[in-house]
């Protein structure tokens, strides 16, 4: 989709949404006069202070200061960044978004195609679940009080147990003429000298979805007695061009489904499923990988109310729980640790105890850098010397990663308390770490000073390096009323980039890490010397960011204010050239114009 189409797209969004219908789904609003009037949803009160306005088509709370367009209203009520809104209220309001041509066309039917398959072999799996052959996988479901899931996580059986006998899914797709390259390709078949066969086997079947409720991959719990060296008791699907364990929270679908404003981060499928059956509909687990920087910002986006993380109290479960806090230590969000009795995991204590002793445990976590500096003092000792130095570096090595100042601040505090040294001495020990995360490699050439720039091109440089940081930070920019063109006009070297990397997202809906963002970008300046020296400062930029949001909501607010001006410059001009016409209607018109355009200039934030 290029800007110009999305631009228009958006505006057809708009223009079809009736705001007053879409907020009253969820809000129940009187007449006021032109207007509506309702509670407001975003924070509580007793006496309706949150107005509708269906001419303009926006919301406005004089309660709470909360205020927007129908895109707005969506973003915040469901907690989805500003493309995933886009994209659901698109779909409401009939409109297709356009997509772009040659590549980007293709890589977005290859996806399309691995989600139609995904879907059809799901449904396949939940057939199967209910025909006699699944008689064990049923049985085995009820055992472990899991059956109340059935129909909301959509659980379903992987018929077959030898590799040299049938294979059903690779029948299954082959009689629906689906591509078995792409079954491989998702993992779902295998590949040998004598063909195709299935990788699932005797198995009930968990689907995985994204947050967007689209099939992602799929995992599958051996049923007792087919246990083997060569078939592990679980089994997940290996990546996929659709599936990056590192970005994906098992139940998190589920959980948004339910409205749940905490999440409780476990390790299991099982487990999950059996605390949201307990009362606890926020539980989600991690597949087979430690908690990551990109779970930590899903867990930030969707758990307002803050999380705890749920770990068994055993030797692993500690480690677990250690490894878990470095992902959230930056993140601004409420965070708790709760070890269970060691040997006890949450699908366990439901079952063997009831949701009420989970409740019990859930009660008793505790927040999550008292419990990481508990465990660190029982695995290094801190009253001892080099335990109280391996703690520090320890410390120094989680405060260099986190870029929000006011976040690290208290941190280096806490830690410097816990550790019984002075904040000073923390602090020194951190800089040393800090200059060498941002030095080269000493065998790198050295790189030519950036020649001196405009303020305008100097913010845009920041919200590259920014961006470099932080590529979740790009829906800022598509939010900002300049949208990304006007922030980024055609002739600035920067267009390319941005709008090339805000175009491929739409197109595939995913963001690159920042390392991947670094390597399109190199990619795209290649054999360019100016082009690839530019990107080199930006990424040399972005070393010396240390809150990357901050930047871009500086860079965003500074280009806005100098469009601004501009535009208050042109009505000056006009209103000047009214004035000698003798045209004073127009004068008067491009007067009120001004002023309003200077008040918005001037506006306070």
């Amino acid at each position: 989709m290029g800007l110009d189409e999305y631009q228009a797209a958006k505006e057809q969004i708009k223009a079809r949404t009736d705001i007053a219908r879409l907020v009253g789904e969820s809000v129940v609003l009187k007449r006021a006069g032109r207007g509506l009037v309702g509670l407001c949803p975003f924070h509580d009160e007793k006496t309706p202070s949150f107005h509708v306005y269906p001419e303009s088509q926006h919301f406005k709370c004089f309660g709470c200061g909360e205020g927007g367009d129908a895109f707005t209203f969506v973003m915040k009520k469901e907690n989805l960044p500003f493309l995933e809104a886009l994209r659901a209220l698109a779909q409401e309001a009939g409109v297709e978004l356009p997509r772009t041509t040659g590549g980007d066309r293709q890589r977005s039917r290859e996806r399309d195609d691995f989600h139609r398959v995904l879907s059809e072999v799901h449904a396949w799996f939940t057939e199967r679940f209910s025909g006699p052959e699944a008689a064990q996988a049923r049985a085995y479901v009820v055992e472990r009080g899991l059956d109340g899931a059935r129909q909301s996580f959509g659980l379903g059986y992987a018929p077959g147990s030898r590799f040299d006998g049938p294979q059903p899914l690779v029948n299954f797709l082959q009689q629906r003429r689906l591509s078995l390259e792409v079954g491989v390709t998702l993992g779902l078949i295998g590949k040998s000298a004598r063909g195709y066969y299935d990788r699932l086997r005797n198995r009930v079947v968990f689907p995985i979805h994204d947050e967007r409720g689209r099939v992602v991959g799929f995992g599958g719990r051996i049923l007792p007695g087919f246990e083997s060296e060569r078939e592990p008791k679980y089994w997940n699907s290996p990546e996929s061009p659709v599936f990056n364990k590192r970005r994906i929270l098992f139940g998190l679908h589920q959980a948004r489904q339910a409205k749940a404003r905490e999440l409780l981060v476990m390790e299991g499928y099982t487990d999950v499923i059996a605390v949201q059956l307990a009362g606890h509909p926020g539980a989600v687990a991690t597949l087979g990988t430690s908690l990551t920087r990109d779970h930590a910002t899903l867990l930030r986006r969707f758990s307002p109310d803050g999380v705890t993380l749920v770990f068994d109290g055993d030797a692993a479960g500690r480690r677990a729980a250690e490894r878990a806090f470095h992902s959230l230590a930056g993140e601004t969000l409420s965070s708790r640790i709760c070890l269970l009795p060691d040997g006890l995991d949450p699908a366990d204590l439901v079952q063997q105890e009831g949701g009420g002793a989970l409740d019990a445990m859930l009660a008793e976590a505790r927040d999550a850098l008292d419990v990481w500096l508990q465990l660190v003092d029982q695995r290094l000792d801190l009253r001892s010397i080099d335990g109280k130095a391996q703690a520090t570096r320890e410390c120094t090595d989680i405060l260099v990663t986190v870029s929000d100042r006011v976040r690290r601040d208290d941190l280096l505090q806490r830690f410097a308390g816990r550790l019984m040294i002075t904040p000073d001495v923390l602090q020194a020990a951190l800089r040393p770490s800090r200059a060498a995360a941002r030095d080269v490699r000493p065998s790198e050439p050295k790189r030519p000073a950036a020649p001196e720039k405009s303020a305008t091109s100097q913010a845009r440089t920041e919200l590259c390096a920014a961006l470099l940081c932080e590529p979740g930070l790009l829906e800022d920019f598509a939010e900002s009323s300049l949208g990304i063109d006007g922030l980024f006009p055609p002739p600035c070297p920067e267009h390319a980039f941005v709008t090339r990397t805000f175009e491929r997202f739409l197109e595939e809906g995913d963001l690159p890490s920042a390392d991947e963002l670094l390597s399109r970008w190199m990619s795209l300046a290649s054999g360019d010397t100016a082009t690839t020296r530019l990107v080199l400062h930006w990424s040399d930029v972005a070393r010396r960011i240390e809150d990357a949001r901050s930047s871009v909501h500086r860079g965003v607010g500074f280009l806005e204010r100098e469009q601004l001006r501009s535009h208050v410059e042109t009505l000056r001009d006009s209103y000047r050239k009214a004035l000698s016409n003798g045209d004073d209607a127009a004068a008067r018109q491009l007067e009120f114009a001004m002023a309003e355009a200077m008040r918005r200039l001037h506006r306070p934030g």
